[in-house]
């Protein structure tokens, strides 16, 4: 029998060696209260722990495990150490600062290119528009120098022939003069002007000798018609730079069509009494025919003139009589009417 000299718990197995409560060693009861701690303590003889042979049992099923030992003491808990926290690289903050500046320096530099090149196009085209003014003021000087030296007329007809403006004139208003005379008649009718020359005859009318009718460098367009579909060979149409000399002569290129038989056109000359043709007549499809409206357009610029027939390109020639400028007007070599109508003149 065996105690335990702490709490004086009594243990009749004799395989005991330590008090299950206290875990002090246990002493033999018979021996005296008094415990000393310096006294040999003898320790019974170790277990065998190997293991026992294993047995074989009919049908093939093994007897369960034998149960854990009484009073067997716990096992004493031991906390883990505490983890320590992985230290993160700073290198990947680093490489992405480094991108972000390098994108923008990237751009800072495509932003300053870009602005360069901005003033660089402001300042050639500042610089090529005061070359074209240069330019500009230049011909138009050599214009006025030319036009002086060509000049026949008086002071007054100079005067009015010097300047250009863009102008309309829908015949609303009676601003062009009208008559009979022995070359023929003209005159207003719903808001039209309406030309008839007499029979082997033609006749020349000029509009009003005023700066809205100045067809220098300019761009003139204008509605004819036939109003019977009587048109002779040698046609009707526009005239451009039309001057009278001082001994009653007109002066002047006309662009003229005719739409009888077959549709043609041709540009004369009026210079010292005489018509000429500049350009031959010369058949052409973009002319309608009979008393369908037809749009005559001469296009100025300098000494080339252009020639458009209800907006197609048909002939140009240069001005070679060096009129350069003069008054729009309109031609008709009869028998039959024409009227005029939509004039533009625009720069």
């Amino acid at each position: 029998m065996k105690r335990c000299p702490q709490c004086n718990r009594t243990y009749t197995d004799e395989a005991l060696s330590f008090c299950l409560d206290d875990g002090s060693p246990l002493v033999s009861a018979s021996a005296p209260s008094s415990f000393d701690p310096s006294a040999t303590v003898q320790y019974p003889q170790a277990r065998d722990t190997s293991p026992p042979p294993t047995i074989a049992y009919p049908g093939g099923s093994a007897p369960p495990p034998p149960p854990p030992p009484a009073n067997q003491p716990p096992p004493q808990w031991s906390p883990m150490p505490p983890t320590t926290p992985r230290k993160r690289s700073v290198w990947p903050w680093l490489l992405g600062i480094g991108a972000v500046l390098v994108v923008l320096g990237i751009g800072l530099v495509v932003l300053i290119f870009v602005i360069a090149k901005v003033t660089n196009d402001n300042g050639n085209h500042v610089a090529n528009n005061n070359t074209n003014t240069n330019r500009n003021a230049n011909r138009n000087s050599n214009t006025n120098a030319n036009g002086n030296r060509n000049t026949n007329s008086s002071a007054a007809n100079s005067n009015t022939r010097s300047s250009l403006t863009s102008f309309t004139d829908d015949f609303s208003s009676k601003a062009w003069s009208e008559g009979t005379s022995s070359y023929g008649r003209i005159w207003y009718t719903n808001e039209e002007y309406h030309m008839t020359s007499a029979a082997g005859k033609y006749i020349v009318r000029y509009a009003p000798d005023t700066s809205n009718y100045q067809t220098e460098n300019s761009t003139i367009r204008v509605g004819a018609r036939s109003i019977d579909g009587n048109v002779s060979s040698t046609g009707y149409g526009l005239v451009v730079h039309g001057f009278i000399t001082k001994d009653g002569q007109f002066e002047d290129y006309a662009f003229l069509i005719s739409n009888a038989d077959s549709s043609r056109y041709r540009i004369v000359l009026h210079k010292g009494g005489k018509e000429t043709n500049v350009v031959e007549p010369t058949t052409s499809t973009t002319i309608r025919t009979g008393t369908s409206p037809n749009q005559l357009e001469v296009r100025i610029r300098d000494l080339k003139l252009d020639f458009y027939i209800n907006g197609q390109f048909v002939t140009s020639i240069v001005d070679e009589a060096n009129f350069r400028k003069g008054l729009v007007g309109f031609y008709d070599s009869g028998p039959g009417e024409v009227a005029f109508d939509d004039l533009e003149i625009s720069k």
